[in-house]
């Protein structure tokens, strides 16, 4: 398995604010990697120093297998597109922003590499627009296809999927699986939507606060505590072990296994409930259960058929003690 970044001890500050503050992490090469965390919790400051926009306060940085030399960032900068949540175009036309990465670049062949950028996009007939009067979905592609034009290494996304309405979201899912996975470039992007990030990341970092937290925030319940049992008010949860001072449980969405009857088994967690949403969600399921806490649960095409549920049928939620994280 190679890396494309390594971080060991890696801090930074805001003035006095500790933003972030990473013990190890690795990101890995030639694979999507998802963001999520809430607002404040470190994902834009860690894009910033994976882009090479910022300098850690502290720690090291390796890129490639190399430790980043910090003087040289421009170097780096050059090797990694970064589409922030809100990008920016110059005055003119789609063409002309793109032309101009390229020869900000040296880059030469620009007539030929933009139109295959805009085509893969399915913007072609935004390239003689102008930039600035664009829509926002027309508005991200065109920015993006500035980027891709100059064929990174790294792709980093903040937010990505913000502002687009459930079409153009879908779409832009499918660009991205499809493109990480015939240019072999990794990506890296933040959501709010943890679940969204889950289905479409080979690998999910959860941050807290500044902190990496070992679960993808997802089925995130709020309580305390007590004995071998997190307490949330609405429902007592049995754990395998358990920090006395935890405040937070969070559960899998695929570790947990839906029933029509309460499973007999190893388990030892049973709750029933109401299905109140059923979707897609990255070639998987996503069946809500209401059981008074509304859990997010993915499963295959396929246990959906064997269940053969519709929405207000009650359904049992059941998973190990051991699939609980709590922090």
């Amino acid at each position: 398995m190679t890396h494309i970044y390594q971080l060991h001890k890696l801090q930074f500050h805001y003035k006095d604010h500790l933003a972030l503050s990473l013990d190890k992490l690795t990101i890995q090469a030639e694979k999507t990697t998802a963001l999520v965390g809430d607002n404040g919790s470190g994902k834009s400051t860690l894009l910033n120093l994976l882009a090479f926009l910022e300098r850690p306060t502290q720690g090291e940085l390796f890129f490639q297998g190399q430790k980043v030399n910090q003087t040289r960032l421009t170097q780096y900068r050059r090797r990694v597109g970064f589409l922030v949540q809100k990008p920016f175009m110059l005055q003119g036309t789609v063409v002309d922003n793109i032309h101009l990465a390229l020869k900000i670049q040296g880059q030469k062949q620009a007539a030929e590499k933009i139109r295959r950028v805009l085509k893969r996009l399915d913007i072609q007939h935004c390239a003689q627009s102008q930039a600035k009067k664009l829509s926002g979905g027309e508005l991200q592609k065109a920015a993006l296809a500035r980027i891709l034009v100059l064929e990174p290494e790294v792709l980093l996304l903040d937010e990505p999927f913000s502002y687009l309405d459930q079409s153009s979201a879908q779409a832009l899912e499918d660009f991205l699986r499809d493109y990480t996975q015939q240019s072999g470039c990794s990506l890296v992007f933040s959501t709010h939507d943890r679940l969204q990030g889950f289905a479409l990341a080979d690998e999910v970092l959860a941050l807290a606060k500044g902190q990496r937290v070992l679960t993808p925030l997802i089925n995130l319940l709020h309580g305390k505590v007590v004995g071998n049992e997190f307490h949330t008010g609405a429902m007592r949860i049995i754990l395998s072990n358990a920090l006395s001072k935890a405040q937070h449980a969070s559960i899998n969405p695929q570790d947990i296994v839906l029933s029509l009857d309460a499973l007999v088994s190893s388990m030892r967690n049973h709750f029933q409930g109401r299905v109140v949403l059923i979707s897609e969600e990255g070639g998987s399921v996503c069946v809500n259960v209401d059981t008074g806490v509304i859990f997010q649960v993915l499963i295959t095409y396929q246990a959906l058929a064997e269940l053969n549920i519709k929405l207000g049928d009650k359904i049992w939620l059941n998973f190990k003690s051991n699939a609980v994280l709590v922090f």
